[in-house]
Formats: structure tokens, C-alpha cells, sequence
């Protein structure tokens, strides 16, 4: 197995876990929207059905986590949005510049991104700081965004030597 198979094996990996905590992010968005229903029919009868305590704290720190693991996939799949209005007339080396200059940009910036994503992650931990209802430590979640960033990155330098088919199938 060449090396690009294998971080394009560990980039789909990642992409189809950030799914699979999508998937958990919607079913307890389901369970809980279920329990204000039944709340709003309980109450007919003088009862009370609550709602799921500390949602809003689960799904924000599940989002995070799902929504930049899906981002080194699309970038090595060219399922990303791009600005074809003015490139599709331009000639192909026009467009491989264009291609390898907006990759480069883009994996620096990510590679920025894990940087600063890592320090911040030192400085929430040393900050103690939780989620205010469930009283989860903020900085568990972050290292996970270091990850996404780190394959986002490389993501795009594969994108650069060697392009994948894009989603489209072009």
C-alpha cells in the first residue's frame, strides 16, 4: 500500500467516525425533540415529560468535533465548494497554478489552525474550563479539531501531487 492510499484510508476513516458521531448527534436531537413533544402532550393532564439535560452542551461538542472531521475528505475528494466561474474558461497550466497556489495556501492555514488549536487546547485545560450543565472538560474535545486540521492539510498536499477524482467523478 502506497503512502497516499494510506492517508487517504486514515482521511476516510476519520470522515466516516465524524459521521458516525453525526448520527448520534441526530438521534439525540430526535430523543430530545421527542420529550418536548411529549411534554407539550403531558402537560394537557397536568404532567411533565423533560427534555434531555445538558443537550445543548453534548451537541456543541459533538458538532465541532463531527463537522472538521469531514473537512479533510471533501478536500481530498474535491467535494469542497469552488469558484468555477472564471476558471473554466482558462487554460489547464492556468488552472494547475491556480490549483497547487490555493492548495498550498490552504495547507498552511490549516496547518495554522492545528497550531493554534493545540495551544488553545493547553490553555482551556490549564483553565479548568467545562461545559456549563454537564460539567464536561472543554479541552477533550479539542484535540480531536487538531487531528482534522493536521489531515486537512495533508489532505490538500495530496491533492497537489497526485489529484484524486473529484466528487463529481471528474
Amino acid at each position: 500500500m502506497s503512502i497516499k492510499a494510506f492517508l487517504a484510508k486514515i482521511i476516510t476513516i476519520w470522515a466516516l467516525l465524524g459521521g458516525a458521531l453525526l448520527l448520534l448527534i441526530v438521534l439525540v436531537t430526535a430523543i430530545n425533540a421527542a420529550g418536548f413533544t411529549g411534554d407539550a402532550i403531558a402537560r394537557l393532564w397536568d404532567g411533565n415529560v423533560s427534555g434531555l439535560p445538558g443537550y445543548e452542551d453534548a451537541v456543541r461538542m459533538f458538532v465541532g468535533v463531527a463537522a472538521l472531521a469531514m473537512f479533510p475528505y471533501a478536500q481530498l475528494h474535491n467535494a469542497h465548494a469552488a469558484v468555477d466561474v472564471f476558471m473554466q474558461y482558462a487554460p489547464n497550466w492556468a488552472n494547475r497554478v491556480v490549483m497547487v497556489a490555493s492548495g498550498l495556501v490552504l495547507a498552511g492555514i490549516a496547518a495554522w489552525m492545528a497550531y493554534m488549536l493545540s495551544i488553545g487546547t493547553l490553555e482551556v485545560r490549564s483553565d479548568n474550563i467545562e461545559t456549563t450543565v454537564l460539567g464536561w472538560p472543554v479541552w477533550i474535545f479539542m484535540p480531536s479539531a487538531v487531528v482534522s486540521c493536521l489531515l486537512w492539510a495533508v489532505a490538500a498536499i495530496l491533492n497537489i501531487t497526485s489529484p484524486m477524482e473529484s466528487a463529481d467523478g471528474a
